[in-house]
């Protein structure tokens, strides 16, 4: 059976996670409480212990409430057969809005619906979101997928993959061998890859720099904009399918400053499809 804790919350809340192994789920939902399981996804010594020793309080913080989730990762006297760590699950229902803070070695952390500012760092774990305020992330291995950020975003990772569907606010992503894929970006955007791909739906105003050793770049650029181009590749090729009377927009349109970099890497910028669909 979980183990169950529940808090009244009715003012702003901020989470603050840390997981070893297992995963961690947040569902935001209407109630002005907080309530927190633990579940042993494992059958073991290590789990159930883990799950004991476990601190799950309530601190008052100024204005907010801050729910502590604390989950041991091996205990100093849990003997020689509990050298394997605890999986364990930890599932938050929480109010609209709330901040996370997460910290996990391999735990996967995901979230429905909408969320405050996020801040999640983990070492193997995969990362998916809804609907989120301020974003960061840094993962080694883990791949990142992100439905809407109303705020600055900024991802770091190894080689996970990323993926943005819409970003309203500028957006920052720095990957080695994972691709990137950004759906739509209405403000200021830099991506850089060293052998990952870059797939940018659409661009729509401020600047846009994407850099790769040698992945692929293509971009998709709006129709109306005031667009620049600075664009090179060492040996990679460079294909603009835009049509000329691009540069003839009117005075007060949005502009792009796009600036584009490889070594090997092809670069192919496009016009941009239909906007993205948030539901």
């Amino acid at each position: 059976m979980p183990v169950v804790h529940a808090f009244d919350t009715p003012g702003a809340v901020r989470l603050r996670v840390a997981l070893g192994s297992g995963d961690i789920r947040v569902e935001p939902w209407d109630e002005p409480r907080t309530e927190v399981d633990l579940l042993a996804l494992r059958d073991d010594e290590a789990t159930r212990l883990a799950i004991e020793e476990a601190t799950v309080e309530a601190r008052e913080r100024g204005d907010r409430t801050e729910i502590v989730v604390e989950v041991p990762r091996r205990g100093a006297g849990w003997g020689w057969a509990l050298r394997r760590g605890p999986s364990v699950g930890v599932r938050v229902r929480c109010p609209h809005g709330a901040d996370l803070d997460a910290s996990t070695g391999s735990a996967d952390v995901t979230a429905s619906g909408r969320l405050g500012d996020v801040d999640v760092k983990t070492a193997s774990g995969d990362l998916a979101f809804e609907t989120v305020n301020g974003f960061r992330a840094a993962t080694a291995s883990g791949d990142v997928a992100v439905t809407e950020v109303h705020g600055e975003g900024n991802v770091k990772t190894a080689s996970g993959d990323v993926v943005v569907r819409l970003a309203h606010a500028p957006l920052t992503l720095n990957l080695a061998s994972g691709d990137a894929v950004v759906g739509e970006s209405r403000a200021a955007l830099s991506v850089a890859t060293v052998s990952g791909d870059q797939e940018i739906g659409s661009v729509e105003s401020g600047e846009v720099k994407l850099q790769s050793v040698s992945g692929d770049v293509r971009v998709g650029v709006r129709a109306g904009l005031l667009l620049s181009i600075d664009a090179t590749s060492v040996s990679g090729s460079m294909v603009s399918e835009l049509p000329l009377e691009d540069g003839l927009q009117q005075e007060g349109a949005p502009a792009v400053h796009l600036r584009a970099r490889t070594v090997s890497g092809d670069v192919r910028i496009v016009r941009a499809g239909a906007g993205v669909a948030t539901g």
